[in-house]
């Protein structure tokens, strides 16, 4: 062993510098590796001068058609007694969509059509008896008549006093009067049960329009508000409906500090609340308008038809309203474009709530890095 660590002695003393063999710095793969940094390094670079971040400001919204939901509602006071539609149902203007029941009112009627029946019988009774009566004044008539004829020939001749014949007269002017009564009597009866007919007719109508509930327009049932057995008075909501040719918008509420950056044109994404985000995307639309003030507890209750979730998006701030529509797409289901893929295989309803952002502003990402270089380096 001795002999051997000797030997290498001898061989590095005999050749100390070995001048003809290449030094090596760095291997293939750290050359490869230093590379592939160098052209992330780059990219950065060039993205950082070229590239832009969108700045969003963020909301809560609802996906409705048209600008606010209708309301079909009742015009008298009464209790359901039957709901002839569901939520989805589509219904034609006209169409009876719920019955009240009117018990004082079809009472009322009821009286009235009674009374009626009684004012026809003695209408009847007094009719015949009136012509019999005016058949007898009639004839006495005819006969008092002759009678003054020839008690005038007599007092011409002198052979009658005037007397007579005045009181001849006073009695044929007391029987025609009574004709005149009876027949005035008879005419009024039938006044009076023409006048009580139009009371029933005009009564008719008006419990057959607070019975049947109709809708003024067309559209597709969004809720029932109200249900069988509910007292409910006039003006008292009964279901909600979506017109059936207004396409789908959002309708988005962002605080009223950031709403005053957002304007009309700007971009914005729209992420239902049914749908997965990470699955299909967000709907792409397009800012319409933005209220200039911010909204009422009142007009956000107008829109959301929900007490509880309109205190719930007043709770921090008034927000501002801004209203956007969906870039149509005929290739997805839904008939709207989708950030990513075909979006969901299913329709986006009205009344689907969502989460929603607009982009306000876009800057390259150096802009965010130079203030911080110039603080750095005491550069103002």
């Amino acid at each position: 062993m001795a002999d051997l660590f000797r030997k290498k002695a001898i061989d590095k003393l005999s050749s100390p510098e070995q001048l003809d063999t290449m030094m090596q710095v760095t291997s293939p793969g750290g050359w490869i590796a230093l590379a592939g940094l160098g052209v992330i390094l780059l990219f950065a670079v060039v993205w950082s001068v070229v590239g832009s971040i969108g700045i969003r400001v963020e909301g809560q919204g609802i996906l409705i058609r048209g600008a606010e939901v209708l309301d079909i509602t009742s015009a008298a006071q009464g209790r359901v007694k039957e709901v002839r539609v569901r939520p989805g149902d589509r219904i034609k203007t006209g169409q009876i969509v719920a019955r009240l029941e009117q018990t004082e009112l079809e009472m009322r009627l009821a009286n009235m059509k009674e009374r009626l029946g009684q004012m026809e019988v003695q209408k009847t009774e007094v009719g015949t008896t009136g012509r019999s009566l005016v058949a007898q004044y009639e004839s006495q008539i005819a006969e008092l008549r002759q009678r003054v004829v020839t008690q005038e020939n007599l007092v011409a001749r002198g052979l009658l006093t005037r007397a007579t014949l005045l009181r001849t007269k006073q009695e044929l002017a007391q029987i025609e009067q009574s004709i005149s009564s009876t027949r005035q009597m008879t005419s009024g009866e039938q006044i009076r049960v023409d006048d009580l007919r139009g009371q029933i007719q005009e009564a008719e109508a008006r419990l057959a329009a607070s019975v049947e509930v109709k809708s003024p327009f067309d559209g597709r049932v969004l809720e029932v508000v109200t249900a069988v057995g509910s007292l409910i008075g006039p003006g008292s909501r009964i279901l909600t409906l979506e017109p059936l040719d207004a396409p789908l918008q959002t309708v988005v509420y962002v605080p009223a500090v950031e709403g005053k950056k957002v304007r009309p044109g700007m971009q914005v994404r729209v992420s239902p609340s049914t749908v997965k985000v990470e699955e299909y995307g967000f709907l792409v639309g397009t800012v319409q308008s933005v209220s200039e003030f911010p909204v009422t507890p009142e007009g956000l209750r107008r829109v959301l038809r929900n007490d509880r979730l309109a205190e719930q998006w007043m709770a921090a701030s008034p927000p501002i309203e801004v209203v956007a529509s969906l870039t149509p797409d005929a290739a997805t289901k839904s008939g709207y474009r989708w950030s990513s893929s075909k979006g969901p295989p299913t329709q986006i309803l009205s009344g689907t709530l969502a989460a929603a952002s607009v982009v306000v502003e876009r800057k390259s990402p150096i802009s965010y890095v130079l203030p911080a270089v110039k603080r750095s380096l005491g550069v103002s």
